[in-house]
């Protein structure tokens, strides 16, 4: 279950908005509603948020204040979708790495819930990358790889990379996955391959047989 936070001064809007989310997607909770910039980062501090909706002209503070003064920045980078009815908006709010997207009440709520379901795969992207680093560690760690060496952490993408595109044909390994670290950590593609032969070979030498066929 998504949890929502809608934030914004007019309480028909937002509780019409709240309907028409609850109307069109079983799988989203509006979990609360706040019509002042006070509340909103009370409830953002103090709640299981996954993306919020925010008015930027907000009683007490604004949405530039209420971005600036919530307390978990990092939890929330791209989670929230900005609504006004001002025709400009502040760059100090649309920069914001808090922000997805900004758009005019204008548009409609179908246009508000589309916005809505892209973020929401954004996030389901970003969470079943995390858990297949996670697993990727957690069998290098296994075999006992260094984690002190380059050659582990390229490693480490080499595989993340290959299994987030598994639907794709890997033809070349050197040009399609190999370059793009280079790109990444401005290293060579041989430093790459080397340091990646150094850490596997280090492994193999120490590692138990019996886990190595595992």
């Amino acid at each position: 279950m998504i949890n929502i936070l809608i934030a914004d001064e007019n309480i028909y809007y937002a509780t019409n908005l709240m309907n028409f989310i609850n109307k069109y997607n079983d799988s989203i909770r509006v979990l609360g509603i706040t019509s002042n910039g006070k509340d909103t980062i009370e409830f953002l501090d103090n709640n299981n948020v996954d993306v919020f909706f925010l008015d930027i002209k907000m009683p007490i503070y604004n949405g530039i204040e209420i971005l600036e003064k919530v307390q978990n920045k990092k939890k929330y980078i791209q989670s929230c979708i900005g609504i006004s009815d001002c025709a400009n908006i502040p760059k100090d709010f649309t920069n914001n790495n808090i922000v997805y997207s900004v758009l005019s009440k204008n548009s409609g709520f179908d246009k508000i819930l589309y916005e809505l379901n892209k973020i929401l795969k954004l996030k389901d992207e970003i969470k079943n990358k995390k858990i297949t680093k996670e697993k990727i560690i957690k069998e290098l760690l296994f075999l006992g790889y260094d984690f002190s060496f380059k050659g582990t952490k390229y490693l480490i993408e080499v595989i993340e990379y290959i299994a987030v595109n598994s639907m794709q044909e890997l033809y070349n390994l050197e040009s399609q996955v190999y370059s793009e670290i280079s790109l990444t950590y401005k290293v060579s593609i041989h430093s790459i391959k080397c340091n990646i032969y150094r850490a596997t070979t280090e492994m193999y030498y120490r590692c138990e047989a019996e886990k190595l066929k595992q």
